[in-house]
């Protein structure tokens, strides 16, 4: 299970970071409209996951050379197919670094305004940009924005919570 060109497709994803996101918010709203999905949220899930996932990539693939290889061999010595390996081997393993991604691209994906502001419509407004539309007034009702705020916060930190466990064993 380990390609011998990971660390080149490591490095062409991490590139990517090179571009800010505000800079393709442009021509990925294009693209969007052109196939009919700039007022859903799937344009704004597509987005998060392609930011998303150059860090996951790097992740996951630093965390599973932490695997001895020789639990590969031991598993192939005993029967195991690459789907048993896979699935009763690295997967179990991997849990630690699986619940650092997940925690990172809900972050990631949860305080993004750029995308969904844009990407999306008042009937389909995330919480993010719901809480940023409260700004809009001059006479603000700030107990109001208060309590979203301490509400946006919840459920990361819910996560956070039930995944605490496995992020500490990272």
């Amino acid at each position: 299970m380990r390609l011998s060109k990971g660390s080149l497709l490591t490095n062409a994803a991490l590139l990517t970071y090179a571009i800010p996101a505000s800079f393709l918010i442009v021509p990925y709203f294009r693209i969007m409209h052109t196939y009919g999905l700039s007022n859903s949220p799937w344009a704004v899930i597509a987005a998060q996951v392609t930011f998303a996932l150059p860090f996951a990539i790097l992740m996951l693939q630093l965390y599973a050379k932490l695997i001895p290889f020789e639990l590969d061999d031991a598993a192939r010595v005993d029967g195991a197919s690459a789907a048993q390996l896979f699935l009763r081997i690295y997967m179990p393993l991997m849990i630690p670094a699986l619940a650092v991604v997940a925690v990172y691209a809900l972050l990631l994906a949860w305080n993004d305004y750029l995308y969904q502001a844009v990407l999306l419509s008042v009937r389909n407004m995330t919480v993010s940009v719901t809480q940023g539309q409260l700004f809009a007034d001059v006479d603000a009702p700030y107990n109001a924005m208060m309590a979203a705020a301490i509400l946006y916060v919840l459920p990361p930190i819910a996560l956070l919570f039930a995944l605490r466990r496995y992020v500490v064993a990272a």
